[in-house]
């Protein structure tokens, strides 16, 4: 990491890393800041709270700053418990529906990579469920108060996420929305779309009172790094989970590259990886990191997401926003590209219900609406 990055921000960066020489870094860092409340912003927008409360300095920082970052710790780990509990009794119904699902982010996340629900932030919970069971989820959601945000009908919700393989619920007793998958991802990224074997290699990881089941370990891996990438590392939350997610005992690097290989994703986790050592200092094994830095594409990417998140210290992460033209770019062949652009450029979005909205009769005139909506993009563009 060549780019000039402040006292503070390199407290912040340390207080996250989990590599051997982490511990000498926080120290070395701490002497050198001289605004603790810019440590305490930063955390703040770095979503690290926990990370750089844990790795305060016993001395030398004032006691305020220590307070609001304590305050907040404990704001966050309240609001976690609360989503645990919403989730267990979201997981509870599914299963007594007879459906199998899966954890995904969220608290679990915070609970299965950083041992601590309280670790992370999360704005919603995902549930992963095979296409089989996907009507008997929506159901048994429906059966204890959750609907469609939007106001969708029935058949809307079916056309609508019919692709993108997810649906998303809200209900007024619940603090926070859900979000259910019965894909691993949209067509337009590729392989594989059944979430089969997610939920066939599944584990149980403890959570408050209960457990829920969540990805194995390798496969986490996988789903971070592209939950990362599609999002251009926008948030350096989502690096720590990555790194934090890999370098755990029993990561079985054999099993990540055929995981990796058997969904297509080589540049995308040739970018995570590249982040994660580049930002956090992750270890990775040298054949791994030799191929990483040969594919000039994603050592681009990696390089200008880094540069995004330590930027500007006095920026929120800075990480461009995911568009077509980005994705074209860290997906690894012409024919994964010329797939997204079909897909991306045929199939109706919730932008097109916005757009125009059609009777439930008229709903395939959507990919017409599509079709316009493009076409007028493109002119605007050209003229």
């Amino acid at each position: 990491m060549t780019t000039r990055v402040s006292p503070e921000l390199q407290f912040v960066l340390a207080a996250v890393r989990r590599d051997a020489a982490a511990a000498e870094a926080r120290v070395r860092a701490a002497g050198a800041v001289s605004d603790w409340d810019a440590v305490v912003s930063l955390a703040e927008r770095r979503e690290a709270e926990w990370w750089v409360w844990r790795a305060l300095p016993a001395a030398g920082v004032p006691e305020a700053a220590r307070d609001q970052l304590g305050a907040a710790v404990r704001a966050l780990a309240r609001q976690s418990l609360a989503g645990v509990r919403e989730l267990l009794a979201l997981v509870r119904a599914l299963e007594d529906a007879g459906v199998t699902v899966v954890a995904y982010k969220g608290p679990a996340l915070a609970a299965d990579v950083h041992g601590d629900v309280g670790a992370r932030r999360f704005t919603d919970l995902d549930l992963l469920v095979s296409e089989r069971d996907r009507a008997r989820a929506r159901a048994a959601l429906r059966a204890i108060g959750y609907s469609s945000p939007g106001g969708y009908s029935e058949r809307e919700e079916r056309f609508f996420s019919a692709w993108e393989g997810v649906l998303h619920f809200s209900a007024e007793h619940a603090l926070l929305p859900v979000e259910l998958h019965w894909r691993v991802q949209a067509p337009r990224y590729g392989a594989p779309q059944d979430p089969a074997s997610i939920l066939e290699s599944a584990r149980r990881c403890d959570l408050g009172a209960g457990s829920v089941l969540v990805p194995a370990m390798e496969t986490q891996a996988v789903l971070l790094a592209l939950h990362g990438v599609k999002h251009a590392w926008t948030s350096m939350l989502w690096v720590t989970d990555f790194a934090r997610a890999v370098d755990r005992d029993g990561f079985d690097w054999v099993r990540f590259e055929a995981e990796t290989a058997r969904w297509g994703v080589r540049r995308a986790v040739h970018d995570a990886l590249l982040v994660a050592h580049d930002l956090l200092s992750l270890a990775v094994p040298d054949h791994w990191l030799a191929r990483a830095r040969a594919d000039a594409a994603a050592a681009r990417l990696a390089a200008d997401a880094v540069r995004g998140l330590v930027s500007d210290a006095d920026s929120p992460n800075a990480g461009r926003e995911s568009t077509a033209r980005y994705d074209l770019q860290w997906l690894g062949s012409t024919r994964a590209r010329l797939r997204y652009l079909a897909l991306a450029a045929a199939l109706p979005t919730p932008q097109e219900r916005a757009a125009v909205r059609l009777p439930d009769v008229l709903l395939p005139l959507a990919y017409l609406v599509r079709a316009w909506r493009l076409l007028r993009h493109v002119l605007a563009r050209n003229a």
